[in-house]
């Protein structure tokens, strides 16, 4: 296994745990005071691995422009998610959220020249399958 896919697995375990407590914390806090005290571990835990892993800290103007737009759209899109985990089944709202993997695939095809074969092709069909299935 790569190692591509083995951070990419581990990611994914870890993001089916958030996503859990975030569910959790929903039922006994607003939804956006639950996103400010998922960000503050988030930043800690960031801040702590740079620490760890030493070396020097990059800036340049333009990838720190577009991590902070990055940022706005996930400090956005995590209040929404949230809001949709309090309003509801956290199976519907993890699966519809999710499927920005799709939306994400296929900016990185048309402005990254990144490839996009028959068997992604119908991995992305499955995926959305499974999506439609399991919003109902």
């Amino acid at each position: 296994m790569s190692k591509t896919a083995l951070f990419a697995f581990a990611a994914m375990a870890l993001y089916a745990g958030w996503a859990f407590l975030a569910k959790l914390a929903t039922r006994t806090i607003p939804a956006e005071q639950a996103v400010i005290y998922t960000y503050v571990a988030g930043l800690t835990a960031a801040a702590g691995y740079l620490l760890w892993r030493g070396g020097p800290v990059v800036a340049t103007t333009r990838g720190i422009g577009l991590a902070l737009a990055g940022g706005l759209l996930l400090g956005l899109g995590t209040i929404t998610y949230y809001i949709a985990l309090s309003q509801g089944s956290a199976a519907v709202a993890t699966s519809i959220s999710g499927m920005y993997l799709l939306g994400t695939t296929l900016l990185a095809v048309v402005f990254l020249d990144e490839s996009l074969g028959q068997v992604k092709i119908a991995g992305i069909a499955l995926a959305v399958g499974a999506v439609v299935l399991l919003a109902q």
